[in-house]
């Protein structure tokens, strides 16, 4: 019976020497991988501060330029008022000379 003990013992050490080579088969597979992945990973962190840092810098652009365009949008509606007024006004006077003649 003491040789089926040992003999079990044997198979059981065999065992965990079989999982530390496989692990460490695995380890040398998988952890060129995983540093490919790291690298891969901080290049696009580093990427995606860049735009970031763009996109925080454009909208610091955008917030004058908008602010120039929606006064010159104002001032547009303005004259073309002024326009309408003077043409409607123009229309109306009798004093004013007829362009047909």
């Amino acid at each position: 019976m003491e040789w089926v003990i040992a003999l079990l013992a044997v198979g059981c050490v065999f065992f965990g020497a079989q999982v530390v080579v496989d692990y460490i088969k695995y380890k040398k597979v998988i952890e060129p991988r995983i540093d490919r992945m790291e690298k891969a990973k901080a290049d696009l962190r580093s990427r995606i501060e860049e735009a970031e840092a763009e996109l925080g810098h454009a909208r610091g652009e955008i917030g004058p330029a908008k602010e120039e365009l929606q006064r010159l949008q104002q001032e547009y509606r303005e004259i073309h008022d002024e326009v309408q007024e003077e043409t409607a006004r123009y229309r109306n006077d009798p004093n004013s000379p007829s362009i047909g003649g």
